[in-house]
């Protein structure tokens, strides 16, 4: 964690940099601001710990909007039972069903369990 801590404050040194350097120090208090939310979702990302099984793989139709209208794609979505009884909808990987995931704190990947 310490690492992502790490290279998270760098590259947001670097930019906060790079934007005084060329000259616009005004907009260092929303740099600020992105480097505090993505602070919060790197946090979140590395804190989180689970483990379960993938019941289900289903394909939905998303829409994203746009400034033309907006588009709908077709996503693969699996549907992880989790060791806690809940159910987590994420967008499927590769996984298979009957597939065991895991992932652990301080870590941003999620493991597959043989």
């Amino acid at each position: 964690m310490k690492k992502s801590l790490l290279i998270w404050f760098f590259i947001w040194l670097v930019i906060a940099i790079l934007v005084s350097a060329f000259g616009y120090s005004d907009a260092l208090g929303g740099v600020g601001i992105a480097a505090l939310i993505s602070l919060l979702f790197l946090v979140k990302m590395m804190t989180d710990n689970w483990s379960g099984e993938v019941v289900e793989i289903k394909k939905e139709d998303v829409f994203t909007p746009d400034d033309d209208g907006g588009d709908t794609e077709t996503i693969e979505f699996a549907y992880i039972k989790l060791s806690n009884g809940k159910t987590k909808k994420m967008r499927n990987m590769g996984y298979i069903v009957g597939e065991k995931l895991e992932k652990r704190k301080g870590e941003a990947n999620i493991r597959t369990i043989k």
